[in-house]
């Protein structure tokens, strides 16, 4: 099976070496919400039903570094794209061919475990959300 590609705002999050997408991809789906509440007749009634409209994405990564202080720098290169998400300014995110576009996504962290300290990578969950 061929690799898909994933390119947010420039930067190649899945070419194989220093990123590399795992296995649990989500790209997320519209939630339906509303609000329940009694009517006059006694029963219960749906209001305000609408789709939500920013809908969250998970893309599990493995980070590969070449030392401790080069694994950080690119954990901070996907929160230095994540930093220039906002509604106004959306950030580009093709997946296998498809753009999303990125508005609020919470910042990288990751573990300093044994893994991150001796052998240079670690796993993290980049969870953008798009818009619709």
């Amino acid at each position: 099976m061929a690799i898909p590609t994933c390119v947010f705002d420039s930067l190649n999050i899945n070419d194989g070496s220093t990123y590399t997408i795992m296995p649990g991809v989500e790209l997320g789906a519209r939630l339906k919400t509303w609000d329940e509440q009694r009517s006059y007749a006694g029963g219960v009634t749906q209001t305000n039903v609408s789709e939500a409209y920013i809908i969250p994405m998970r893309f599990p990564l493995l980070v590969r570094g070449s030392s401790a202080s080069d694994l950080d720098s690119k954990v901070q290169a996907i929160n230095t794209k994540i930093d220039g998400c906002t509604p106004a300014a959306p950030k580009n995110l093709v997946y296998a061919g498809t753009t999303y576009s990125i508005v609020a996504t919470p910042r990288i962290a990751y573990v300093l475990e044994q893994s991150a300290q001796n052998a240079f990578w670690t796993f993290i969950d980049f969870l953008p959300n798009r818009n619709p």
